[in-house]
């Protein structure tokens, strides 16, 4: 049975890696979410305004609903249609209008107060897509987008629930650290026994991170660091180990990992 688990975690680890490269090519991840109940973060307002509480204020009628909710809304339906075929071409057809969106609409998510309410129905809706494309092919530039929304936009648009639900990821004992928040996570290894995962980190602030872990015996792990985009000649190390970090790429760390590991992430040096 070990066995079969550890081929089946290097067959998902090729799958991620193989095309890195050519980033019209799907590659099919499908991480889930942890329960809510195994992420704590540290410092989330207490009664954030989110875009839950504002949509409950203003809804857009169907009827009403301009040409950008719309393309988020085909956006999405067309992701749905992937995930039963599976089709590079149509993958590819997706992502150009993401990156269209992306570049020529992320204005809108900086609103003025008259349109406050409409640019949060927009940035929610633009969240919860790049949650799921981010889940359902760990791409980096998903989670850099979610990372723009997240310490960037002035519209408020990420939910605790959110972020929650894309902090981090997982397929079995594979963990995709996809943001960067104070936070910690506690993993039931398939093997039996817990594991838990702090993040201690001012970003973006500081472009430091520190991973630490906390166990109580040695659980092979293998953890995956969204490196961003915008990273410049990115580390990360324990010890005097260093690990392989390119920006616009995440971060495989394969190791028996046990209580009191400590893993520096620069994200600039």
């Amino acid at each position: 049975m070990k066995l079969i688990q550890q081929i089946a975690l290097a067959g998902i680890t090729l799958i991620l890696f193989s095309c890195s490269g050519n980033l019209n090519r799907l590659n099919v991840i499908n991480a889930r979410s942890f329960s809510e109940k195994q992420i704590t973060l540290e410092s989330w307002p207490d009664n954030p305004r989110d875009t839950d509480s504002l949509r409950s204020e203003i809804e857009i009628p169907i009827s009403d609903k301009d040409a950008t909710l719309t393309k988020l809304d085909e956006m999405e339906s067309q992701l749905e249609s992937i995930r039963k075929s599976e089709s590079d071409s149509s993958w590819s057809g997706l992502t150009s209008k993401w990156i269209d969106f992306r570049n020529l609409n992320f204005k809108i998510l900086q609103p003025d107060s008259l349109f406050i309410a409409r640019s949060s129905v927009i940035t929610k809706k633009w969240a919860e897509l790049n949650v799921n494309l981010l889940k359902f092919s760990e791409e980096v530039r998903f989670g850099d987008a979610l990372e723009e929304l997240l310490y960037q936009s002035e519209a408020p648009s990420l939910s605790e629930k959110l972020i929650k639900s894309i902090i981090y990821t997982h397929v079995d004992d594979q963990i995709f650290i996809n943001l960067f928040y104070p936070s910690d996570l506690t993993h039931q290894h398939t093997t039996g026994g817990t594991i838990k995962l702090i993040q201690k980190t001012t970003f973006p602030s500081s472009n430091e991170i520190i991973l630490k872990c906390e166990c109580n015996d040695v659980r092979y792990l293998d953890v995956f660091i969204r490196i961003p985009e915008w990273a410049v000649n990115p580390t990360v190390r324990h010890g005097n180990v260093k690990y392989v970090a390119r920006p616009g790429e995440y971060c495989q760390i394969y190791r028996k990992w046990k209580d009191g590991d400590e893993f520096l992430i620069k994200l600039k040096n």
